[in-house]
């Protein structure tokens, strides 16, 4: 990298419990990485970056996102959870093709960076063959983002010739790790996407052990609707295969118990707020998962029905969890979660959640220089009297002037560095119009919503 960088002046948010915020400081990047923070600091042959009057704190994380359904932006405004899986699970999926899905992930974490979302889990559950695999992954290495690069495991509803059994998805897996995933020390790495278990036990806990042999973190949806029969984490805690590399998704139908399962073993959770309170999920267990002791985290999910930046799912999730305390016990002089309490989902408990601790999610001398700039003389933060509790309730992606990843622009300015603006739109419309002419156009989308219900098993407990 070979670059130096003195970032002066700016109100520095850390987000770390053992380094104070600064009401003015400077920040010194080397080769991007961190090496000191501090007032009035002395080094030469930097460049320099004046951010008087502005906001500086660690990249945000986005713990949960389908970045391949970029293309799909607002289709399922109106959609429900049997909607949503009718029209992109079961139809859209297995119309994309690897060059559609290049777009897709390239225009989404090129989303995810101009909102200040500087590391991204991308569950990345349409791959149809090893082709797909490569493309969604050279996208998300081409959009200079950090990531997560979830392996999804669940097949489409019709077979894959190229990938037509169980056995030969975990092999393929297995091939981008042992080859261009195998060091853990890119800005992108390996994880794994669990099928959802309404498939045989077996076959999920196949996918778990894979996982563990390739020494890589897990994601899975979990228990977004009621059904009868153990959960998906009781079975794992009956076999001792729950551990601190799951990182669990929704959870809105868990029990207390699961959630205590979850603690003691390290777990985390990514909640959804804005995809589970439209889809009939339930109400977001951001609340529940706290008084558990769960390592809770964010994620945007899917921006084919709602939007893709993490200060309004960090809003969500907080008036939410208050409004239903308020139900629950009455009108209270305290509020039953603070507002500082969200920032460290989207930042450091979502780094440690990945097992990123201790490279970003915070900003102190020694870790990766992921950081965020917001313009904080903009009308909606001025004045800026309590820059957490601002940031949480008051700024928005449009507040996102700069983003640096490991050290490198990748916003400066209000412009995303070195893209092409022009060309991924063009991609990603040609990769829409080309999906949904494969499956008949967006009319086509709902036509077998019944029987697709019965495809996914989801007849509702009780």
């Amino acid at each position: 990298m070979g670059d130096r960088w003195m970032l002066r002046g700016a109100e520095i948010l850390t987000c770390d419990p053992e380094q104070p915020d600064l009401p003015r400081g400077d920040v010194l990047v080397e080769d991007g990485v961190i090496t000191a923070m501090g007032p009035e600091l002395r080094a030469e042959d930097c460049r320099v970056v004046d951010l008087r009057g502005k906001l500086l704190m660690p990249g945000l994380i986005d713990a949960h996102r389908h970045a391949w359904q970029t293309p799909l932006r607002a289709l399922g405004a109106d959609w429900t959870v049997m909607d949503y899986l009718a029209a992109v699970r079961v139809k859209l999926s297995p119309a994309f093709r690897p060059e559609d899905l290049h777009a897709a992930n390239l225009a989404g974490a090129l989303e995810a960076l101009d909102a200040g979302i500087t590391t991204l889990v991308d569950y990345s559950h349409c791959l149809e063959t090893p082709e797909h695999a490569d493309a969604a992954l050279t996208a998300l290495e081409g959009a200079g983002i950090r990531a997560l690069f979830a392996y999804g495991y669940a097949a489409g509803p019709q077979e894959s010739a190229a990938l037509p059994t169980h056995a030969s998805r975990l092999q393929d897996a297995r091939r981008l790790r042992t080859t261009r995933l195998a060091s853990d020390g890119g800005l992108v790495r390996m994880g794994i996407a669990l099928t959802e278990m309404q498939v045989p036990w077996e076959q999920s806990r196949a996918e778990i052990l894979s996982a563990r042999e390739l020494g890589v973190p897990i994601t899975a949806h979990c228990s977004a609707w009621p059904m009868p029969g153990p959960s998906e984490v009781q079975r794992m805690a009956a076999e001792g295969l729950l551990g601190p590399d799951l990182l669990f998704v929704h959870c809105t139908w868990s029990s207390e118990e699961d959630l205590k399962h979850i603690a003691g073993s390290g777990g985390s959770l990514a909640v959804t707020p804005e995809t589970e309170l439209q889809m009939g999920m339930g109400f977001p267990a951001t609340g529940r998962a706290l008084r558990a002791g769960v390592r809770t985290t964010l994620g945007c999910d899917v921006v084919s029905s709602n939007g893709g930046d993490l200060f309004t799912a960090m809003r969500l999730a907080l008036q939410v969890e208050r409004a239903r305390a308020h139900e629950r016990e009455g009108l209270s002089r305290v509020l039953a979660l603070r507002a500082e309490r969200m920032l460290p989902m989207v930042t450091l408990d979502a780094a440690e959640a990945l097992g990123l601790g201790r490279v970003t999610g915070s900003l102190r001398p020694g870790k990766d220089a992921d950081l965020i700039v917001l313009g904080a003389g903009a009308l909606n933060l001025t004045p800026l009297n309590r820059p957490r509790d601002a940031v949480v309730l008051q700024a928005h992606a449009g507040n996102v002037e700069s983003v640096m990843v490991r050290g490198r622009w990748a916003k400066l300015q209000g412009a995303l560095v070195g893209v092409d603006i022009e060309a991924v739109r063009r991609r990603v419309v040609e990769a829409r119009d080309a999906v949904l002419a494969r499956v008949g156009g967006p009319d086509a989308l709902l036509g077998e919503r019944e029987a697709l219900a019965t495809h996914w098993e989801l007849g509702r407990a009780g």
